[in-house]
């Protein structure tokens, strides 16, 4: 059925460790320096902030859990606690990539980016937050899979009615 593997449910910390990745969900988005040995935070304006109706809405990360998939998939992502219609489940969290950056990816699998539309608007206007890598750091989202049957949908923040491009997933 495509459902968890009896008793392996793994809370965030857990995950990471069992999966080979870094937890970053409360640390964020960065990018690594000129150097590429420290990583600096994005840093998103006011307006990329959620709106105060969304913010309660946001599952606590705590409650997320990864499982291993009976028929084979890989792992997937659900949560401790009932879901309601327009929760915000996992914001995509990692290191954001520049055009360049992305394009020495090899391996794209826990690449997350925005739609082809706003991805064309964002490079238009000079936006440094294309592409969210969360390959070796990242969090819960990476789990979050594609499916012929959705029950997620990602949502780009700030929508467009609030001025500015999207800068969060």
């Amino acid at each position: 059925d495509g459902g968890a593997a009896a008793c392996s449910y793994l809370p965030p910390s857990a995950a990471s460790a069992r999966l080979g990745y870094e937890d970053v969900n409360e640390s964020g988005n960065f990018v690594l320096s000129a150097c590429g040995t420290r990583r600096v935070a994005v840093r998103y304006a006011p307006h990329e902030a959620l709106s105060a109706e969304l913010a309660e809405r946001v599952v606590e990360y705590g409650k997320l859990r990864a499982f291993e998939t009976s028929d084979g998939r890989g792992w997937g992502l659900c949560c401790a606690r009932r879901l309601r219609r327009g929760d915000v489940v996992v914001e995509a969290i990692g290191r954001c990539l520049s055009e360049e950056e992305y394009e020495a990816v090899d391996q794209t699998e826990y690449v997350v980016s925005f739609d082809d539309e706003t991805l064309e608007r964002k490079r238009a206007a000079g936006d440094d937050v294309l592409y969210i890598d969360a390959r070796q750091q990242g969090n819960m989202m990476r789990l979050a899979n594609d499916s012929a049957q959705p029950n997620l949908k990602l949502l780009y923040w700030p929508p467009p009615q609030r001025g500015g491009l999207p800068r969060r997933a």
